[in-house]
């Protein structure tokens, strides 16, 4: 049989059932989802589903084959172990769906809406349609890789994903887990994987080109062969990352302070200058991805300090006086911040594993009369760190990792802990934190 090169794929499609009918099939799938009877899985394959209406609907297991979902809303639909091989989601609203293990083969998701999603363990290899017109197999479109080119998978959770020669460029892919997920070709060039989960994931001959990584995890992940020139890796944490003949060309990395053009005694110095005359005077610490591991730095004034993406791992900050500063997305694993004065402080996205918060001040700065600036440790990474007897009163914990952590004693009133990762010992007291609501009050 002779192959031919392509055919349009709207050509394949059938119009969408009557509204009736829809309405009978997706009422028979949900009876089979749950076993009832009578039910009977919805088959779909190839319909013309554009701009269909199916939010929360209950669509596990269900036969997309082909269809065009473009511009379909189905934010919040269960799609789990649904059958989506080749179908057109361009477009498509699927904010907090379940796509656990479905299969996107061939899936376009050009500009889709896929944030807070579940697609762990999604299949997003390559996938062809064919059709046969004269004894002749054509392809239903040029290419036959997933493309989801600047899709919206914002905190999504990807772990265990194949995605082998996937289009994701430019696609929006912070804060999403994509632990052990297989990128093996796949171009990710000028994504936005800031802050994401990528530990132990195979980039194997990847292109990730522009990329941004600053804060993302890439321990144990394979970076063989991969295109890496021109990424942001600010905060990235590269621990036993495999990466041989990786091209990192232009690629952004802490610096040490010599590359400054000046040292720390006189940065620090004019930044004490700089507080002591209310900002008239001296100048402001900016420290942005300075490598300052291991430094010894206790009981130092950084009162507002941008220290965003600095490298202090192991750092000496016992009783160190931090009000005010920013130290969003810096990699303070093991530092010694014991007693420090951090009220007010900005620790979104920091990895502090392992690190000393014992007694820390993490409540509230007062920033004039009856107005206070809450700490903000939203998507903070604080496993096994110690915060016994830490205050942490009205601080912005939401979606923090604080398993493993010693909170004895902590004191945690108004705390928003929306989403956090906890697991505490049975016999340990119940926290007294902030719920959902009151939170936002």
């Amino acid at each position: 049989m002779q192959l031919a090169d392509s055919v349009d794929g709207a050509a394949m499609l059938r119009p969408a059932p009557p509204a009736r009918m829809l309405a009978d099939i997706l009422r028979q799938h949900a009876d089979f989802a749950a076993n009832r009877a009578g039910g009977m899985r919805a088959s779909l394959k190839f319909r013309d589903l554009t701009g269909m209406r199916l939010p929360g609907r209950m669509l596990a297991g269900a036969d997309f084959t082909g269809a065009s979902l473009r511009g379909a809303d189905l934010a919040g639909a269960d799609l789990s172990d649904a059958i989506l091989f080749g179908a057109d989601l361009r477009g498509a609203m699927l904010d907090r769906a379940n796509l656990a293990r479905a299969d996107l083969r061939g899936v376009m998701l050009t500009d889709a809406r896929v944030r807070h999603a579940n697609l762990a363990g999604v299949d997003m290899r390559e996938g062809a349609l064919f059709a046969q017109r004269g004894g002749q197999l054509l392809a239903a479109r040029d290419t036959n890789k997933t493309d989801a080119g600047a899709a919206q998978l914002f905190g999504s959770r990807f772990s265990g994903a194949r995605a082998g020669r996937a289009n994701l460029g430019h696609a929006d892919m912070r804060d999403a887990d994509l632990r052990g997920s297989n990128f093996t070709g796949a171009d990710l060039g000028k994504a936005d994987l800031a802050g994401s989960n990528l530990e132990g994931s195979n980039f194997t001959g990847a292109n990730l080109a522009g990329a941004q990584l600053q804060g993302a995890v890439l321990s144990r992940a394979i970076l063989t062969d991969a295109n890496l020139t021109d990424v942001t890796l600010l905060g990235t944490l590269l621990d036993d990352a495999r990466m041989e003949r990786t091209n990192m060309t232009g690629a952004t990395r802490a610096r040490h302070i010599e590359d400054f053009g000046h040292d720390i005694a006189s940065i620090l110095a004019g930044h004490r200058l700089w507080i002591d005359s209310n900002g008239i005077s001296g100048v402001r610490a900016d420290l942005t991805g300075v490598d300052l591991s291991g430094a010894d730095l206790n009981g130092i004034n950084l009162s507002a300090a941008v220290l965003t993406f600095a490298d202090l791992r192991r750092a000496r900050l016992r009783g160190a006086q931090l009000m005010m500063s920013d130290l969003s997305g810096a990699d303070m694993r093991g530092a010694d911040l014991a007693e420090a004065d951090m009220r007010g402080a900005s620790l979104e996205r920091t990895s502090l594993h392992d690190a000393d918060l014992s007694d820390v001040q993490l409540g509230p700065m007062m920033i004039r009369s009856g107005v206070t600036w809450p700490s903000n440790l939203t998507l903070a990474r604080l496993c096994n760190a110690r915060l016994n007897r830490a205050v942490l009163v009205n601080a912005r914990m939401h979606r923090a990792d604080l398993e493993g952590c010693d909170l004895a004693e902590a004191m945690l009133e108004g705390a928003d802990l929306t989403g956090t990762l906890l697991a505490l010992p049975a016999d340990d007291p119940p926290i007294n934190a902030a719920t959902p609501s009151d939170a936002a009050a």
